[in-house]
């Protein structure tokens, strides 16, 4: 039973609507700049590649039920990223019929320009802010990740004990 009295609870749906709005707002305000030359892809493209970083490595299959589609079309957009030179086709080594894609460094490359382009953008943003005001959003922030790790611990690979 929790100790938190029940108008606070009545409360959580509100703040967390609020909060989502915000940071909706926020990556708005953030991505009204949207010059990436250097990122010559389809979103499609995009998220199958933000997938496979996560991954490391997945079978047609695993890629499609990540991405909510069909392993048809996953192949499409394989072929094109490996057109690319992005990503690799390879055996799995404990079935040899089975395909496995997997980043080139090349590919592994536009994800982490993508972060980064990301990181650079919300450093731009906290540089708005005074001290105290970073001191608030680190603490917020440390919630919010701690909050993350318990909402994702079994999503998360390489979490334990950090």
């Amino acid at each position: 039973m929790s100790t938190e009295p029940k108008n606070s609870l009545d409360e959580r749906p509100l703040a967390i609507e609020e909060i989502l709005d915000l940071f909706r707002d926020i990556g708005r305000c953030m991505h009204r700049e949207t010059r990436h030359s250097w990122l010559d892809i389809t979103m499609p493209q995009l998220k199958t590649l933000l997938t496979l970083y996560s991954l490391e490595k997945a079978s047609m299959s695993e890629l499609a039920e990540a991405l909510g589609t069909g392993v048809s079309t996953i192949t499409g957009i394989f072929d094109r990223l490996v057109e690319h030179g992005l990503v690799v086709r390879e055996e799995d080594p404990h079935d040899r019929r089975v395909v496995v894609g997997r980043l080139t460094p090349a590919g592994a490359e536009v994800v982490d320009r993508f972060h980064l382009t990301a990181r650079d953008r919300l450093g731009r943003v906290l540089a708005e802010l005074t001290p105290d005001e970073l001191r608030v959003v680190a603490r917020a922030a440390v919630l919010l990740r701690n909050a993350a790790r318990r909402a994702f611990a079994g999503d998360l690979p390489g979490q334990h004990g950090q």
